[in-house]
Parts: structure tokens; C-alpha cells; sequence
């Protein structure tokens, strides 16, 4: 088994590679270097909207925020795919208002080239690209017990805790990821990469199931 998951930094991704029993944290300019650095990966995991409807809300993201009573503004709405062409944040959020009858907020707008970058890459990628959503996968770890804000110290020795319970250990990562990579990106790629191993083993559970479909045929749907 190799599965990655990978969370955004400021300067591309953190992924957290768990083979076998190995885990390892790496840096990533961009999603294509992930099949450059590791061909033979079985599934990836990745904390960005990707199924992007043009009418109404994701059900994906209602049912997320159902799933986490007190931490549900950790869930952005995603965009609609057709404000993927937008060039400012004006246009998103007028195309926004008139595709889906409501506005785009400025952290969902502040995601749209990692969006469009997954986008180009999703349906070209050997392996399997899942959706999913850190936040998710720390509250299924920890049996639905919701974690403090990983802003908190007890939020974040919480999740490394969490993460450690289900043998994904980062404390000894160097190198690259480790000087590029927030707390919370180290984190939450860790969780990324548990979520993989779930969809990997067949235990993930999907948001929704059946899975809505946008119209390039992509599955609007977060994986658990």
C-alpha cells in the first residue's frame, strides 16, 4: 500500500506518504510533482474542493457541516465551476451570486488556483484523487468527539495525538516539509493521508452517497 494525502501551503503542498508501515512528510511545488516523486502511489487524498456544481449548494459540504457540531465554519462553500474563470475576487463573487444565488467568500476565492491546479490534474492522474477534508477525518479518529481549534495548543497536541494513535507519528520530520509547513499543514496532511488509507482499506465513508456529479463528470463529493 502507498497513499498520500496532501493539504496546501502557502508555496504548494505538504503531503504525508504512509507505505506500508513507513510514514513520511514531503514537499510538493505542485500536484504533478506527486507522480514525479512517487509513480507508483494507489490513492491520493486531497483537501481541496474538486466535484464543482453550477446550481444550488454541494450536498458535500451541507453534510459536512452536519458531521461537526461546533467546528462546521471550518467548511468553506465550494465555488462553482464557473467561477474557476474569474481573475478577481469582484467576478467570483458576482458569478457566484448569480449561478448559486449567494456570494463567494474571500477563503474560498483565495483557493481557486489550487482548485483550477487539481482541476487540470484529477482526471489525467493514473491513481485514484479523492476529496476529503481534515477536519472529517480528525472527528471520525477521534469518534466523533469534536477537537479543539487547531489554533489551540490543545487543539494541535490533540490532533498529533490523534494522528500517533492511528500510526501516523511526524515528530521526526526534516527536511523540506518540515521548514515549509505550518503546524496546521503538517497536521492536517497527516489527516489527509489517514483518510486515504480509509478510502484505500474501503472503510471511508462518502458525502454524499450517491455521490452528486458536476457536469465535466467529476464527483462532487468529500470522503471520510
Amino acid at each position: 500500500m502507498k497513499v498520500i494525502g496532501l493539504d496546501g501551503c502557502s508555496q504548494g503542498w505538504i503531503g504525508v506518504v504512509l507505505d506500508g508501515d513507513g510514514v513520511s512528510a514531503h514537499y510538493f511545488a505542485n500536484v504533478r510533482q506527486v507522480l514525479d516523486d512517487f509513480p507508483d502511489v494507489q490513492v491520493i487524498a486531497i483537501d481541496i474542493p474538486m466535484g464543482l456544481l453550477d446550481s444550488g449548494p454541494r450536498r458535500a459540504d451541507i453534510l459536512a457541516r452536519a458531521k461537526l457540531p461546533g467546528r462546521a465554519s471550518t467548511i468553506f462553500n465550494a465555488p462553482a465551476r464557473a467561477c474557476l474563470v474569474a481573475a478577481q475576487y469582484r467576478t467570483a463573487k458576482e458569478i457566484s451570486q448569480r449561478v448559486l444565488g449567494k456570494g463567494l467568500s474571500k477563503q474560498s476565492y483565495a483557493l481557486l488556483p489550487k482548485i483550477r491546479e487539481v482541476d487540470d490534474f484529477w482526471l489525467s492522474a493514473p491513481c485514484p484523487v479523492w476529496e476529503v477534508h481534515p477536519e472529517l477525518s480528525f472527528a471520525k479518529i477521534n469518534d466523533w468527539k469534536m477537537l479543539p481549534s487547531k489554533k489551540s495548543w490543545a487543539g494541535m497536541m490533540q490532533r498529533r495525538d490523534a494522528l500517533s494513535r492511528v500510526g501516523i507519528v511526524l515528530d521526526d520530520v526534516v527536511g523540506d516539509a518540515a521548514r515549509r509547513a505550518s503546524t496546521d499543514d503538517m497536521l492536517d496532511a497527516g489527516a489527509c493521508a489517514w483518510s486515504a488509507r480509509e478510502i484505500f482499506d474501503g472503510r471511508a465513508i462518502f458525502l454524499p452517497d450517491p455521490a452528486e456529479v458536476d457536469v465535466t463528470g467529476r464527483e462532487a463529493a468529500i470522503r471520510v
